[in-house]
Formats: C-alpha cells, sequence, structure tokens
C-alpha cells in the first residue's frame, strides 16, 4: 500500500511489485510495477483488471528502459486504448534521449484521427521533424 496525494488530499493506493503479469490478480485495481533483473521495467494502473488511467494526465501504462527513461507510454479508458485530451494522444514513443518518436491517437480503441484532424498516426526524426503520418477514421486507414 502506497500514500498518493489526490488533488487535496491523499489516496491509498495498491502497489503490487511483480515479475509476472501471470501474479496479478484477475480484478485487481491499484498499481502494478513489473521488476526484472532488480530494475522496474513497467508501472500499469488497473481498475477490476482492467488497463485504466489513474488520472486524466498519467498513463495506464508506461515502460521503461533500463536507465529509468520512458520508451513509451499509453492512456486507456476501461481497458482500450483512447485520447484523454484532444492534445494528448492514446500512446506516444520516446527515442531514448526523450525525444518524441511516434504518437498514435485512439477513440474507444480504434485508431481515430484527432478533433482537430491530426493525423492518428505520426513518426518523428530524432530530430524532432516529422517523418510520415497516417490517416484513420473508426480505425480504418484513409488514403
Amino acid at each position: 500500500m502506497d500514500l498518493l496525494p489526490s488533488s487535496m488530499s491523499f489516496r491509498v493506493v495498491a502497489t503490487l511489485d511483480v515479475d509476472d503479469d501471470d501474479q496479478v490478480p484477475a480484478e485487481f485495481t491499484g498499481r502494478v510495477r513489473r521488476i526484472l533483473a532488480n530494475q522496474q521495467r513497467s508501472i500499469t494502473w488497473l481498475r477490476d483488471g482492467l488497463p485504466n488511467d489513474p488520472a486524466r494526465s498519467h498513463p495506464a501504462v508506461r515502460i521503461l528502459r533500463p536507465d529509468g527513461s520512458v520508451k513509451y507510454e499509453m492512456h486507456y479508458r476501461g481497458g482500450v486504448l483512447h485520447d484523454p485530451s484532444p492534445r494528448v494522444p492514446a500512446v506516444r514513443g520516446y527515442f531514448a534521449n526523450g525525444a518524441l518518436h511516434y504518437e498514435e491517437r485512439y477513440s474507444m480503441g480504434r485508431r481515430h484521427d484527432g478533433r482537430d484532424g491530426v493525423a492518428a498516426v505520426r513518426k518523428f526524426r530524432a530530430n524532432g521533424t516529422l517523418r510520415h503520418e497516417i490517416h484513420y477514421r473508426h480505425g480504418t486507414r484513409l488514403g
């Protein structure tokens, strides 16, 4: 159990440290930290056994590199990928130096362009320039 700040108070969070996903009870609600070779490799927030963002600006899943930096992060709502806001995509991947590598936008588990017309899939070069983008509507690739 951990105490985490929650707005003006604290909340108690059940935390499991596991080395295998089979160690997580089916209906678990809380935080799961996957530990391999004494290094934290991922953090997953679950509600009733499904990935779910613990807060609007905090992803349900973070996969980490051995040095602790974020490799990619994913936002879930009720177990399906979903953009937490119009400006934040459901999935972001990062280069080892921390620069954005790719982002994917989802609506209720399906790739879908952003409300402002931003492509559902955008990939970037290490220098930050856009490499390419792919448009989707309700999970179907366009053009």
